[in-house]
């Protein structure tokens, strides 16, 4: 039997309202429909709103794991395609900054998670120490950028901070709502520009996802786009993003 690839993504961004977890739910929709095993971790622990994507309310969540009240086998709800999503609680502030307990805990639950090909780890934005912690524990980081000047300048904040923290170097870059490839790749040269400049670290352009009528739609509607508009052009935008991902 093949070996499952067992890929850990954390997404991330400098600034809230950049689109990253309509990114984390969408890709993970398009990689379950093509059969690759996915798991997304709802990682802002007490904001957390992937369940709301996907039109859920679980019954427990990542605070019961914490507390040892349940497994985190016994706290996974399962979406489309076989995607499974482990929770976040929402309005618990104490899950805001993990204790190195707590941290414990939750690293070896997922250690004892079954073979999968992605986990999608939808980090907090900005750069709390949760943040710096979900990263560092992902064997890939994204960060999700916008033209919003405020989201430029944080993005680099971000990659600063992971990188003087963690030691990591590597990161992919994800420009969204964006007219077009042309502007998308002038943000990434702009924010691979200053990271030369001052940083020891290299940034890969993995895509981009243009602004999109229908994305606004789906999403006042907590629907995904992907399975709603398949041929609108967000989605096929990230579909490209996706077979990098398993290419």
């Amino acid at each position: 039997m093949e070996k499952r690839r067992r890929k850990t993504i954390a997404i991330t961004s400098g600034k809230g309202g950049v689109g990253k977890s309509s990114i984390v739910t969408n890709m993970a929709y398009i990689l379950g429909a093509n059969k690759e095993s996915t798991y997304i971790v709802d990682a802002d622990l007490s904001l957390g709103n992937i369940d709301i994507f996907f039109g859920m309310s679980p019954k427990f969540n990542i605070n019961d794991l914490i507390e040892g009240r349940k497994t985190i086998n016994e706290i996974i709800v399962e979406g489309p395609y076989g995607i499974k999503i482990i929770p976040a609680t929402s309005g618990i502030v104490e899950l805001s900054s993990l204790t190195d307990e707590q941290r414990n805990i939750l690293l070896s639950s997922l250690q004892e998670l079954a073979e999968y090909d992605f986990l999608l780890v939808d980090t907090p934005a900005g750069i709390s120490s949760n943040v710096i912690y979900f990263n560092s524990i992902s064997e890939n980081i994204f960060i999700v950028v916008t033209p919003d000047p405020a989201s430029i300048t944080d993005s680099y904040a971000v990659i600063k901070v992971l990188h003087n923290k963690t030691g990591r170097r590597d990161f992919n870059i994800i420009v969204n709502m964006v007219k077009d490839e042309t502007e998308a790749l002038s943000i990434y040269k702009k924010l691979l520009a200053v990271s030369d400049q001052f940083l020891n670290v290299y940034l890969d352009y993995i895509g981009y996802i243009p602004i999109d009528a229908n994305v606004r739609h789906a999403t006042k509607k907590q629907k995904l786009w992907v399975e709603h508009y398949p041929d609108t052009q967000a989605t096929k935008a990230l579909i490209k993003i996706c077979n990098k991902l398993v290419s």
